[in-house]
This record gives C-alpha cells, sequence and structure tokens, in this order.
C-alpha cells in the first residue's frame, strides 16, 4: 500500500476536523440516548451510530497503514488508547450481551478528543509529567488538613457532634469547606458559639483552598512551559 498516501490523508487538516466532529457527533449521540425518544428517531440515531463506528474504524486503519513501520504504531500510548476505545466500541452485541455495557463502551468514545486535540493531548501530557510533584503538593494538602481536623475535632466535638465527632468525620467537613461549597455552614454555628472561630476558618481557607490549590496550578504551568522550552 502506498504508505504516502495515507500519511497525506492523515495529516490534512480537513480529516482531522472530521474526526473531531465525528467524536463529537459520537458524544451528542450517547447523550441523546438518554431521553425518551420515538422509534423512528432512535432508529436514525443508531443508524449514524454505526456510520460513526464504521469511520473510526477506517480512521484508526489509515493512521495505522500511514506509519512507517507498523509495530512503533502501538508504542505510542495515544495510538494504543485509540485504538482499544475503537475495539471496544464494535464489540458486537451478543444474545447474552448486556445493552447497557455496550452503551458504557460507547462513552468512552468522547476520550478520544483528548487526542485529537493537541491542546487537551499537551494538558494530559503535562498532568502525567507533573504527578511526582502534584502528590507532594497533594500529601502537604493532607497534612494540612489532619492537622486542621485534629484541632476541630477536639475544640468543636461536643458544640456539633455530626460535623466535628471524631477526626474522620472533622477531615469530611473540611473537604466541604476546601471547596468553598456552603462553607459558611460549617462556621457560623461556630461562630456563634467560639468568636474565634473565623480564626481557624479563615486560615484553613486561605491556607488550603487559595494557597495549596494555587500551588498545583502553578506546577502544571511550570511544567507546560518547560515543554515548550
Amino acid at each position: 500500500m502506498n504508505r504516502n498516501l495515507f500519511k497525506n490523508i492523515k495529516d490534512h487538516k480537513l480529516f482531522q476536523a472530521i474526526v473531531v466532529f465525528a467524536i463529537i457527533l459520537s458524544a451528542l449521540l450517547v447523550g441523546a440516548s438518554t431521553y425518551n425518544i420515538p422509534p423512528s428517531i432512535l432508529f436514525i440515531l443508531h443508524a449514524l451510530d454505526v456510520l460513526i463506528t464504521l469511520f473510526f474504524v477506517v480512521e484508526i486503519s489509515i493512521r495505522f497503514f500511514a506509519e512507517k513501520r507498523k509495530l512503533h504504531f502501538f508504542r505510542d500510548g495515544w495510538n494504543l488508547f485509540d485504538t482499544i476505545i475503537v475495539i471496544a466500541s464494535i464489540i458486537p452485541a451478543g444474545p447474552n450481551s448486556s445493552i447497557l455495557v455496550l452503551r458504557l463502551l460507547r462513552i468512552f468514545r468522547v476520550l478520544r478528543l483528548i487526542s485529537a486535540i493537541p491542546e487537551l493531548k499537551e494538558l494530559i501530557e503535562a498532568l502525567l509529567k507533573s504527578i511526582k510533584r502534584v502528590f507532594y503538593v497533594s500529601l502537604l494538602l493532607f497534612i494540612i488538613i489532619y492537622v486542621y481536623a485534629s484541632f476541630g475535632s477536639i475544640l468543636f466535638a461536643e458544640s456539633d457532634p455530626d460535623r466535628w465527632g471524631d477526626l474522620g468525620i472533622s477531615m469530611i467537613t473540611l473537604v466541604q469547606v476546601l471547596t468553598l461549597s456552603s462553607w459558611e455552614n460549617v462556621m457560623l454555628p461556630m461562630q456563634e458559639i467560639f468568636w474565634w472561630a473565623w480564626i481557624y476558618f479563615y486560615s484553613f481557607v486561605a491556607i488550603g483552598s487559595i494557597t495549596i490549590l494555587n500551588l498545583i496550578i502553578a506546577v502544571l504551568v511550570d511544567v507546560i512551559t518547560k515543554s515548550h522550552n
């Protein structure tokens, strides 16, 4: 086969745009299938799903034949990732197969947007490269939550045992505070009993939610910046 022909097709911007469109359309079809749809429309959606599946098979085949060394195709993690998703989406529904499982497998086709869009791929690669540093930042965040939860369970357990009854419950409460989700509902009852409670909560939000989370973002930005240099 003419490898250059397949390579030209693979690298053509129109072909790449069609691939992205097909992935987005596939995602919309998965979403549409969750609604109560008339049988006639459902038939059309099923036909589109079959066509998209066939297109993905053709697309992955073009990419495979465009590779100079065919075995090297599967050494690329993104190619292997796409191939597994395409194979999973063409698994036939046997008499004992679960339609639910097949629908769930097709949802994974949405993940192909990551490999189809360079910016998303770059972001994921940056995340993978920064796992070690993000782990240490996350460990620091865990230590901070642990320390504050220990203080909270000692100081507030008698006043609000549902939120501060023990260390585990206190840590769950502080995770809610960390996300800033209705955290005032946690702070204000304690503020009415202990005037100094605001110091405890505001310092935790400042250290945990603002400083540490921004530090994680800084690590990711640093990795992405270095990858461009």
